[in-house]
């Protein structure tokens, strides 16, 4: 009988592949990314002063209006003959004028919220996503 020892079968090595080390490089500015960002705090800064100015113009017109002047130095007209304006007529005139410059104020500063507030929301937005 023939004995046979059973040599252990050797195994191949298996090399690893060699890695590849990937080095991602950020030397170009991202335009879109720029632009995007740059709106977005432009247009909050014009949000926030809008703001401001609104708080700021409504307290001042219901809390407190801006004085009626008088020029104390005009020369006095004698009622009655011809040149003669009402202080009263003209103090009515300046307050109803001054009224008006803050509702016009008022009505500025609420239109560039309505302007600037959806255009930063749809910058944000596109920004959020370019960014995920």
């Amino acid at each position: 009988m023939v004995t046979t020892k059973k040599v252990p079968a050797k195994k191949a090595v298996v090399k690893a592949p060699a890695t590849q080390v990937v080095v991602e490089r950020y030397d170009r500015i991202d335009w879109r990314s720029f632009y995007l960002y740059a709106v977005c705090i432009i247009t909050l800064m014009v949000c926030l002063f809008a703001l401001v100015s609104l708080l700021k113009n409504g307290i001042q017109m219901i809390f407190l209006p801006d004085p009626v002047y008088i020029e104390p130095y005009t020369p006095k007209a004698v009622p009655g003959s011809e040149g003669y304006v009402d202080p009263e007529i003209v103090a009515r005139s300046q307050q109803d004028q001054n009224q008006r410059y803050a509702i016009k104020r008022l009505v500025d500063s609420i239109i560039a919220i309505v302007i600037a507030g959806p255009l930063y929301l749809y910058h944000w937005r596109m920004a959020s996503r370019a960014r995920s």
